[in-house]
């Protein structure tokens, strides 16, 4: 059977950039499936464990895989080619495998790049071990589901992604296994576990790319499957909560109810979040009561943006108003709420961006504001192409950054430039006081708080007295305590 080595490739937005350590799952499901059918597996984890790239052809060169697969995002794709091209120097027969959202989304391109041997495409749970094993038997591979290779990817054009189990139960996938990540995502574990229980998406929002990497269609996973797992999980790693990341997880209504009273039942005793981003219109009173007595502590919610007219163009299929309804449901059943927001959606404005200041602290939510990068193969992606300038390759793309030396917009138009985008980055997060997501922290005291002076003034003079009042105070508590 194969050796087989699965990376997680360093990013941006990964633990060792400074992040807490979360793992990948799509790599933890796979572990099980490569297990029983006889592979040998190692797991390097670049996104909670920094290692310098002697060290990985080091483990590369010692553990000697005959294949090893990448899990690619868009923003991992720059170093996955520069280290690819470093294992294919020292080691040139060794088969590599990319698949994951980005080789999912640019298959077409990627396999045409001669570092790659095969883009897997697709959910791989079913497949990727017969994959393989079909490489170490010498069997052919040109006629697997999501397998593409140099000889085949022309007459794949109209590619039928591979989805585990499309008759709508996910029930048959193995718990994901996390034995061979680094110790610190064990740890991250226990402080909150990530539950699937549920994969695609039946919604059509323009700037969303999980219907083509999971799915149009909802597939789901049975109370009990679910309540199986997490008594497993708490028994095995002694977790305190959890965290349910489907992408659509409250699309169901009566469902979900059905899994807060079976966690009622089984009397886990684990607070839950949701922090992937529920939809505010498929939540009524009794479904938020039954969420808060399960343990649900809160929600975020994707809002995007509080321009009806925008709403409307991104087909989000919600209307401000079910969103401020939805946001009033949580926050009476007790459950804190959150929203995500992204600026340079088609239609934005500096002043589109105010008003969803407006909407936040009208509300009181936990707000994030996201600078958009239009992803491959989704309606925003054609649109993009025809309606704008592209100020960079996407795989240079950052959503946030504190670094504001260089303007972080991947494209602009004629009606929101990218200086203007970059001015509504900052200030939102001022109007926000979340000054870390744009003054680094690694600069001289004085420095953070001059920034942070010229940011109030400039973006929320209202704010700028009462913020370093409340500084001063919290300082005089703190030598008070001591």
């Amino acid at each position: 059977m194969a050796k087989i080595i699965l990376i997680d490739p360093f990013g941006w937005q990964g633990a060792s950039s400074g992040n807490n350590a979360f793992p990948n799952i799509g790599i933890a499901y796979l572990i099980p499936v490569l297990h029983k059918t006889g592979h040998n597996i190692k797991i390097i984890d670049l996104n909670n464990e920094y290692k310098s790239d002697n060290e990985i052809l080091k483990i590369i060169h010692d553990y000697n895989p005959n294949i090893i697969g990448f899990s690619v995002k868009t923003s991992t794709m720059k170093y996955v080619r520069d280290l690819s091209k470093k294992i294919k120097e020292k080691m040139p027969k060794t088969v590599i495998i990319l698949g994951g959202p980005h080789a999912t989304l640019t298959w077409y391109n990627l396999i045409q790049e001669p570092l790659f041997d095969i883009i897997f495409v697709g959910e791989g749970e079913d497949t990727l071990p017969i994959l393989c094993n079909n490489i170490i038997e010498n069997i052919p591979i040109n006629d697997l589901p999501g397998v593409i290779t140099k000889d085949t990817y022309k007459d794949k054009l109209n590619l039928n992604y591979p989805f585990v189990s499309l008759e709508n139960n996910l029930n048959i996938l193995s718990f994901p296994e996390y034995d061979l990540f680094p110790q610190n995502v064990k740890d991250s574990i226990k402080k909150s576990y990530p539950l699937v229980t549920s994969r695609g998406c039946v919604y059509q929002c323009i700037y969303c790319s999980v219907p083509k990497i999971s799915g149009k269609k909802f597939r789901k996973r049975s109370c009990e499957s679910i309540i199986e797992e997490l008594k497993f999980i708490k028994a095995k790693y002694s977790i305190k909560k959890f965290e349910i990341v489907d992408d659509i997880f409250n699309f169901d209504i009566n469902r979900c109810k059905e899994i807060c009273l079976a966690f009622i039942k089984e009397n886990l005793n684990l607070k839950w979040t949701c922090p992937n981003g529920l939809r505010a219109d498929r939540v009524d009173k009794e479904l938020a009561e039954l969420m808060f007595k399960s343990g649900c502590c809160s929600v975020m919610i994707g809002i995007e943006n509080t321009d009806p007219n925008i709403l409307k163009t991104i087909k989000k299929g919600e209307t401000i108003e079910d969103i401020e309804k939805g946001v009033k449901i949580f926050k009476k059943a007790g459950i804190n709420v959150g929203g995500y927001f992204i600026i340079g959606l088609p239609g934005d404005s500096f002043q589109s961006q105010k008003e969803s200041i407006k909407f936040v602290k009208k509300m009181r939510i936990n707000a994030f504001f996201n600078m958009l990068v239009p992803y491959p193969e989704t309606e925003l992606w054609n649109w993009a192409k025809t309606n704008t300038r592209f100020l960079k390759n996407i795989e240079n793309g950052l959503h946030f950054t504190n670094d504001l030396t260089q303007n972080i917009s991947v494209i602009e138009t004629d009606d929101f430039s990218a200086s203007e985008r970059q001015e509504a980055y900052k200030m939102v997060h001022t109007c926000l006081k979340k000054f870390n997501m744009i003054i680094p922290k690694n600069i001289p005291r004085y420095q953070y708080y001059y920034k942070i002076s010229r940011m109030l003034w400039k973006y929320d003079k209202k704010s700028f007295l009462i913020y370093f009042l409340k500084c001063f105070c919290d300082k005089l508590k703190k030598i008070y305590h001591q």
